[in-house]
Order: structure tokens, then sequence, then C-alpha cells
């Protein structure tokens, strides 16, 4: 049985995901390695003939030539020797820098701080699923207190979990996407460290630095989301294991401001994950967006609104017959010797033609 305050169901995929981006950033290392050398020897040949054309003209002297010089040796040296592992290195590197800088927000929103057994960034989305098992394990109480005569309990228990789903669906979609934006910086990485090498590319390499620095702000900003409405929940002292009997009718009261306020922080928590992309935009100067983890929230809740669909439409099915059921039921009880003869009589006739 699954328990939802200790299984992580998006660790694995994601741990697969990890494992194949760091495969991938190997073999391309090892392809990119010839084609890199031969186009970093290209540029420096077509710089030493621009230079000296420049240093006939009197337009370039010695000093921006050294300097020049400085930063093209620099660079054939990390490309001569860490050619092959140059992308590994700065991809293993960036998820490193935001696992442990994200993780660290953790540890102030109360049980969400709590060992998980995963570690990097996977260990992020296993402490996101954490964190909001006390809301899921709430609703999980309230809807054992629903009845066929008490459907409000079912609709509570919905609205509770829909808000806290998204959450950590939109939070996954967010490390997903950082793996992913790491693993980009470390293919570009070659090229970044060529064009840190010349001054009419250096800007490039600053920029491709700037994207690698929101990436990590990106992430952090989300977790410190998720971490602030963990920590209001954690602030309400949620029992689940309380939810019995009439606390249950209290709790998800619409006059209980505990309630209305969990709602809000479920909320508040995916909307402010946005905000944090711009925060991290504004203060690097790049241009990230929410398209990517916007997607894929919206396929997970598309995929999860059809299995709704779809289950509603076989409750709806069943109501016809457990209907029937129930006057069959009904007429037994009122006449119970004509209900014992139509038995009789109907096996009498199952093996005729146009008998059943």
């Amino acid at each position: 049985m699954t328990d939802i305050a200790t299984d992580c169901w998006t660790c694995e995929p994601l741990q697969k995901y990890v494992d194949l981006s760091q495969s991938f950033t190997d073999n391309l290392g090892a392809a990119l390695e010839s084609p890199m050398l031969i186009l970093y020897a290209s540029l420096c040949g077509l710089w030493v003939v621009v230079t000296g054309i420049k240093f006939a003209l009197k337009m370039t002297g010695w000093p921006e030539i050294i300097k020049d010089f400085v930063f093209i040796s620099i660079t054939g040296v990390l490309l001569g020797g860490q050619s092959t592992s140059l992308i590994s290195f700065v991809y293993s590197s960036a998820i490193s820098v935001m696992g442990g800088s994200s993780a660290a927000v953790f540890s102030i929103a109360g049980d969400a701080g709590q060992s998980t057994g995963q570690s990097g960034l996977v260990a992020l989305a296993a402490n996101g699923e954490l964190a909001v098992a006390r809301v899921f394990q709430a609703a999980e109480a309230v809807a054992k207190a629903g009845a066929l005569y008490k459907p409000q309990y079912y609709i509570y228990a919905i609205v509770l979990v829909v808000p806290y789903f998204l959450l950590v669906v939109a939070y996954s979609s967010q490390v997903v996407v950082a793996i992913f934006r790491a693993a980009m910086v470390g293919v570009f990485a070659p090229f970044l460290f060529m064009a840190f090498a010349f001054g009419w590319a250096r800007g490039m390499a600053m920029s491709g630095a700037k994207t690698l620095l929101a990436s990590v702000l990106v992430l952090f900003a989300s977790t410190a989301a998720l971490a602030l409405c963990i920590y209001g929940v954690n602030s309400m002292v949620l029992d689940p294991k309380s939810l019995v009997g009439d606390e249950v009718a209290k709790f998800v009261s619409v006059a209980n401001p505990k309630f209305l306020v969990i709602l809000f922080l479920g909320w508040m928590g995916t909307a402010l994950m946005a905000e944090g992309t711009a925060i991290a935009n504004s203060i690097a100067q790049t241009a990230l967006t929410n398209a990517a983890a916007g997607i894929m929230t919206a396929g997970a809740s598309a995929t999860a609104m059809l299995a709704g669909k779809k289950g509603g439409s076989i409750a709806a099915g069943a109501g016809p017959a457990l209907s029937k059921g129930f006057f069959a039921g009904r007429d037994a009880m009122a006449d119970p010797g004509a209900a014992v003869q139509g038995l009789v009589d109907k096996f009498k006739n199952i093996n005729k033609p146009g008998g059943s």
C-alpha cells in the first residue's frame, strides 16, 4: 500500500532523467572534443591575422595584444586539459550548486527538512512531496468522513488536495527545467570558454554565466515559495490523526480560519513560483520564462482531469444499474413470495431461446 508520507512518486523518474542527462553530457563532450579544438585553432589563426593587420595599421598596441594573448592562453589550457570532461564538469557543478543552495531553504520549513534518502535535485523533489504529505493526509481523513448522505466531505477533500497537488507538480517541473538548463549551459560551455578568449565575443560568455546564475536563483526562489507555504501549514499545527468525528466538520467549515489559510497558502505557492522567476530575471538581467514548467503543470493537470472525467463517466453509467437494483430490492421486500417465484421462473427459462 502506498504511503504518501514516505513514498516518492517523482523520485525514480527524476533520478532516471538526471542519469540520462549526465550520460548525454558525457557522450556529447567526447563527440565535441575534436571539432572544438579545430574551431579554437581556427579562431586563433584568425586572431593572429586580424591582430597583425591592426598592428601594422597602428590600430592596436602591445598592451591590447598581450591582454588578448593571456585570455587565449588560459582558454587553450582549459580546452586542452579538460576537453572531454568540460561539459560534464560544468553540468555536475551546476547541479550541485542548485541542489545545495535550494536544499538549505527546506531546513526552516519544519517537517520538510527531514531526510528523504535522496540527494541532489532529486532530494528537492522528494522534500517537495514530503512537505505536502500532511495536507494530503488531512484531505484523506476528510474524505473518509464522507458518505452517500454526506457528499460535502468529498468536495472539501478535493478542494484541499487540488492546490497542493498543483504545487507539487509545479515545483517538480521547476526541478526538471533546472536540470535541463544546467545541461544546456554545460553543452554550450566549450563555446562560451572560446568566446571568452576573444574580446569581440566575450559578452556571450558573460551572458552564459548570467543565465546559469539566473537558473540557480529561479530554483532557489521556487524552493523558497514552497518552503514558505509549508512553514505556514506547519504553523497551523495541522494534525491529520485528530480529524475524526465532529473534528472533521469543525475543520472543513468555511468559518474556520485555519482551513481557509491552508487553502490560501496552497494557491499562493504556485503564484509565488512564477514571481520568483521574474525576480531572478531582474537580478541577473536575463529572460528566463516559466513556459516549460507551465506546460508540464498544465499537462499533469489535464491528465488528472481526464482521469476524473473517465471515472465520473463510469460512475454515471453505474448509477442506473444501482437504481434498478435498489427498486428491485424494494419490491422483493414488499412481496417476498412473488420475488422468489419470479427468480424460479427465470432459471427455468434461462436455457430456452429468448430466455434470460
